[in-house]
């Protein structure tokens, strides 16, 4: 048996994934203390999620993760660095709708996606044109979203997504902040980036990190 399934639920800075449905609409109520709400897709082992809470103490960050193991390595990072402003949910990425609702967050990031790189796996690539719609209900005006990934065809997706929905008015569109074709070379399209570890592996071998930043009109 997995010992972090168990183990997940006795960490302060998780939310498992059967209590999350109740903080629906009221993301801020799970954090110590209030204030706007930054949702991390795929936090994996923490780096990037307890690096920008120590960075943005004004912010309340919230890391999404399936695995438990991963939950538990994210949670106990924040719990080392005394970090208050943080949070781990475990639950599934395709089924946001049932977490979050309209105009909740302050924005979201994205950090290395799975490729799913053969074409048959790519309907379950998370950026997507209902994935990118969906975002666009949870993050409210003036919002941002920040892609990184290794995976070029991402990048791809993700801009021909925001011209698809530029012209619906009902979701808003999403306008293009800036571009990076490699991150570790020319830099971030935002300030202040924060390595993740799986990107600096990247790094180390020279190759090319993608990314992305939006922000939601």
């Amino acid at each position: 048996m997995n010992p972090h399934v168990a183990l997940h639920r006795e960490l302060p800075d998780v939310i498992p994934a059967e209590d999350a449905a109740s903080f629906r609409g009221r993301w801020a109520d799970a954090f110590a203390s209030p204030g706007p709400v930054i949702l991390e897709i795929g936090s994996g082992n923490g780096f990037y999620l307890s690096g920008m809470a120590a960075q943005h103490p004004e912010t309340r960050w919230l890391g999404l993760e399936l695995r438990f193991k991963r939950v538990v390595l994210a949670a106990r990072k924040l719990q080392v660095a005394g970090i208050t402003n943080g949070r781990v949910v475990r639950f599934d990425a395709y089924n946001l709708d049932r977490i979050f609702s309209a105009g909740e967050l302050a924005g979201v990031h994205i950090n290395h996606p799975d490729p799913w790189a053969k074409d048959r796996q790519a309907h379950r690539r998370i950026i997507s044109l209902p994935v990118l719609a969906q975002l666009a209900g949870f993050v409210r005006s003036g919002g941002e979203l920040r892609l990184k990934t290794d995976f070029r065809p991402h990048i791809d997706a993700l801009l021909e997504c925001v011209a698809q929905l530029r012209g619906d008015a009902a979701l808003g569109p999403w306008s293009v902040l800036g571009t990076s074709d490699d991150i570790l070379h020319t830099g971030a399209p935002w300030p202040r980036d924060v390595c993740t570890n799986y990107q600096r592996k990247f790094n180390e071998k020279g190759l090319p990190v993608y990314g992305v930043w939006l922000r939601r009109e």
